[in-house]
């Protein structure tokens, strides 16, 4: 793929979407020839909509694992295949384009090893996807997490329990030491301004924007 590729994860309520909209507008100001696609995993795809519906109706987070794992490696295929690599390619002139991504393997490997998953066998099945540019972690207190969630919507989600979450958050924050790649850890717990300008200052001494 060419073009910048920008990833943001972590647990619910880690404000990951606020973020991607200060990012997406910012890029846009910063030079308009800038083309930006916004877009999140899961999808509202074939198998996307499969996990949606289970996020909604299931109460343990710990059932149908490998289900679970199928079906994000699955919605994953199809967004790379349909939606990312055509918007990646075929970058000509000065003309710069980024993705901007909510959530992408990372949360894969988090997710359903707190399920219960071995990290490898997770591994086998994401290796092969193409890496982001770099991928921020909003690391947060699952505790402030959840009680932004509650002040935004009425009901919970399947993961959203405080002690998945709390396992959640340990395997977000072991990933910048098991995957060989460009990974930073950001202090969600700040305002989202302190939190965006530190995404803008990484970006900007890596000479990725």
């Amino acid at each position: 793929m060419i073009g910048v590729f920008i990833v943001l994860e972590g647990i619910d309520g880690c404000g990951k979407g606020e973020q991607i909209k200060r990012l997406h507008n910012f890029l846009f100001e910063k030079d308009k020839r800038n083309i930006i696609l916004t877009t999140r995993e899961p999808t509202y795809g074939t198998y996307g909509l499969k996990i949606r519906k289970i996020l909604k109706q299931e109460k343990d987070p710990y059932e149908n694992a490998n289900l679970m794992l199928d079906l994000y490696t699955k919605d994953r295929k199809e967004h790379l295949n349909d939606t990312l690599k055509p918007f990646l390619a075929n970058v000509k002139g000065e003309i710069k384009k980024f993705v901007l991504c909510d959530r992408y393997y990372h949360s894969t490997y988090a997710f359903q090893q707190t399920q219960g998953i071995y990290f490898d066998k997770i591994h086998e099945l994401q290796k092969d996807f193409p890496k982001p540019t770099i991928t921020f972690i909003l690391d947060l207190a699952p505790e402030i997490a959840l009680s932004r969630i509650s002040n935004s919507r009425d009901t919970s989600e399947k993961f959203e329990k405080l002690e998945f979450m709390k396992k959640l958050r340990k395997n977000f924050l072991e990933l910048k030491e098991k995957l060989d790649e460009e990974i930073e850890i950001i202090d969600a717990s700040k305002s989202k301004e302190e939190v965006f300008t530190q995404i803008v200052s990484i970006l900007e001494n890596k000479k990725i924007i």
